[in-house]
């Protein structure tokens, strides 16, 4: 027996001896759930506008810390502001 026949009869007997892959199908009653809940939260204009309302702080924090750490690097005089502006690099 040659060394390809070989391997053949090594993969035909694991393939034997291989567990069945996991079934795909989605558990007993997950559709249904998930069809009632969509029903019951038809309203998302209502989750977007909570969810906007309580990301409002935070992105107000991040404003205020973000202005706080440019102004501190700098000048108040117009020559330096443009300065700052002239030498900062543009990335596209």
């Amino acid at each position: 027996m040659n060394d390809i026949d070989q391997r053949l009869e090594q993969l035909a007997a694991r393939a034997r001896h291989a567990s069945a892959p996991p079934s795909t199908e989605l558990p007993f009653g997950l559709a249904t759930r998930a069809i009632a809940s969509a029903r019951v939260a038809a309203n998302t204009a209502a989750l977007w506008t909570r969810f906007s309302l309580a990301a409002l702080p935070v992105a107000t924090v991040a404003t205020a810390a973000c202005l706080w750490w440019s102004a501190s690097a700098m000048s108040a005089d117009a020559h330096d502001l443009a300065q700052v502006f002239i030498q900062t690099p543009l990335f596209p």
